[in-house]
């Protein structure tokens, strides 16, 4: 007994519903972002200042920047 591809077919199916559903989540997402103000900050660490990291990020915490 052979299937003429019913299984594929209906696996490419829902492969292309998801792949829709993934495209309009992406829409909504640009959407969000190109409404949204995005920050970023860099900061450099002294190579001989090991406990410097903890001491940024401690103040980032109190600051209130979770990032």
């Amino acid at each position: 007994m052979f299937l003429t591809g019913a299984i594929f077919e209906e696996s490419a199916v829902r492969d292309d519903e998801v792949f829709q559903l993934a495209v309009s989540d992406l829409s909504l997402s640009d959407d969000v972002l190109q409404s949204e103000k995005i920050t970023h900050s860099i900061k450099f660490i002294e190579a001989n200042n090991p406990f410097q990291a903890v001491q940024e990020d401690e103040k980032d915490d109190r600051a209130g920047d979770y990032g």
